[in-house]
């Protein structure tokens, strides 16, 4: 009797596994996949990472009908546009191996929000690159840079340093207005020739104005 339950119980089922169509996405992501002239109305599997799109070629399995899933994307109407799509979040993971995306033409990366990169070393390497950042902090303990030339355009640039070194051959600024220096103490020195030129020339001092010199010509 109990054999004759059992045998009972297993032939209650009736498994469903068809090929179909994928005719319609809908908004809570379930999907229309047309079999045979039926459509079957299912959920996307957990495992069937891949998005399915319209024209899709879509395998749906299940125990009966009551609880048929779409399980795989069987060939797609546009395989050069793939998506792999979850509901929730994504870990791509490899605990004792690399991980490389590739790709023949282009590769982005998009956060609505944020987009972070945490690594113990960085190297990035191209043959031309382009920044556009609205505003940008930079922390670090150094910064070393090697350039061919370097060419700064702003509106307004500060400085604050405890201390600057510069080390040039040739040094040329142009200041179309004012220039001003303010400081406890100023030596210049140069090997040859130092000049002052302007319309007017004043060297005033509130204590003392030395001028020392082999030779003075004044006039």
């Amino acid at each position: 009797m109990a054999a004759s339950a059992h045998a009972h119980t297993f032939s209650s089922y009736d498994p469903v596994q068809l090929i179909g169509t994928v005719t319609q996405i809908h908004p809570d992501g379930r999907c229309t996949v047309r079999c045979d002239a039926r459509d079957w109305e299912v959920p996307r599997a957990a495992s069937c990472l891949l998005a399915p799109q319209t024209g899709d070629t879509a395998l749906i399995c299940g125990p009966d009908a009551s609880q048929v899933y779409l399980i795989a994307i069987i060939t797609q109407a546009a395989p050069l546009a793939a998506r792999i799509d979850t509901p929730g979040s994504l870990v791509i993971a490899a605990a004792r191996g690399s991980v490389t995306l590739e790709a023949g033409e282009a590769v982005a990366l998009r956060g609505a929000r944020h987009t972070s990169l945490e690594t113990a070393e960085l190297d990035i390497q191209a043959g031309k690159g382009r920044v556009t950042v609205q505003d940008m902090d930079y922390l670090g303990m150094g910064l070393r840079a090697s350039l061919g030339s370097l060419r700064v355009v702003g509106r307004s640039c500060e400085v604050v340093m405890d201390r600057i070194s510069q080390l040039a051959r040739h040094i040329f600024r142009l200041a179309e207005d004012t220039e001003q220096v303010r400081a406890g103490r100023i030596d210049q020195q140069a090997e040859q020739t130092v000049r002052v030129h302007a319309r007017h020339t004043l060297v005033t001092g509130k204590d003392l104005v030395k001028v020392d010199a082999d030779q003075i010509h004044m006039g």
